[in-house]
């Protein structure tokens, strides 16, 4: 029982494993190592049990082909206070998140570790490039966007992220979407066309303070890279960019790794 444990004395680091925890909805350990530039396995491992023992993580496992189950770690009860302080969230919203990831699918748990990966790849990207900086992720629920289609009907984008970074004054904005190969052909060609005329609305300034945009795939193949790409271009060949999971990193996910629609060759992501 916790009442029964030692005291622990929460420290900076704790409290920020939490915040990540917090803003990652969850994070494993290999990934808070990388976060926190925390190499020694034994030591995290140990301050990550005492953290679960003492109710400010809660944990569970995925599933894996071979070896042990994955352990992730996400916010816990006794945490709530101190993240949603460093986060300015209302404690009752990490709450609600932290009930939902209690009732976790496996489907949503590949596929928010699939963007996290994405999202620590720019972040450690960002930090080796002291005149670049992100000013701002948003998750899915925070760009979520709605306007008229050309055929004057409603119409919903539901992006996974979005991404803004500065680098030498000149501001790049990005929609995030990760493929784990689970979307069809047809959904796929009606979400090129309504990112397509979502960037001829102008909607995107009023939504989100910026005018162009380019939408970055990231996907698990690249067989179904190429497919994706060939795909898109029957609707456009603007604004897409693709690459798969095994080219990202973070000296590299800005390079050039990524196909554009309708264009051969790689390219970088500051390029244009």
């Amino acid at each position: 029982m916790i009442g029964k444990l030692k005291h622990i004395a929460i420290q900076p680091r704790d409290e920020t494993i939490m915040m990540l925890v917090a803003e990652f909805r969850f994070l494993s350990r290999e990934q808070l190592q990388v976060l926190l530039d925390f190499p020694c396995v034994t030591r995290i491992n140990i301050r990550l049990k005492k953290l679960f023992d003492h109710g400010y993580l809660s944990r569970f496992s995925l599933p894996t082909i071979a070896g042990k189950p994955k352990a992730l770690y996400f916010l816990g009860p006794q945490g709530i206070n101190l993240a949603s302080a460093q986060l300015s969230l209302a404690p009752s919203d990490l709450a609600k998140e932290r009930k939902h990831l209690q009732e976790r699918k496996y489907l949503f748990v590949s596929h928010q570790l699939f963007l996290n990966e994405v999202r620590i790849a720019f972040i450690l990207a960002i930090s080796n490039q002291p005149i670049m900086a992100i000013d701002r992720w948003l998750k899915e629920w925070d760009c979520v966007a709605q306007f008229l289609s050309s055929e004057r009907k409603q119409t919903t984008l539901r992006p996974d992220a979005c991404l803004c970074l500065t680098y030498q004054g000149k501001r790049y904005s990005f929609f995030v979407e990760v493929d784990r190969s689970t979307m069809t052909k047809g959904r796929l060609q009606a979400k090129a066309k309504a990112y397509l005329e979502y960037a001829r609305s102008g909607r995107s300034s009023q939504d989100f303070g910026f005018h162009y945009f380019r939408v970055l795939i990231i996907t698990k193949t690249e067989a179904r890279l190429d497919h994706l790409k060939t795909t898109i271009e029957k609707t456009t060949d603007h604004l897409f960019y693709l690459t798969s999971q095994n080219n990202i990193a973070s000296d590299s996910i800005l390079d050039r790794i990524w196909q554009r629609a309708g264009r051969q060759g790689l390219f970088s992501l500051l390029e244009g």
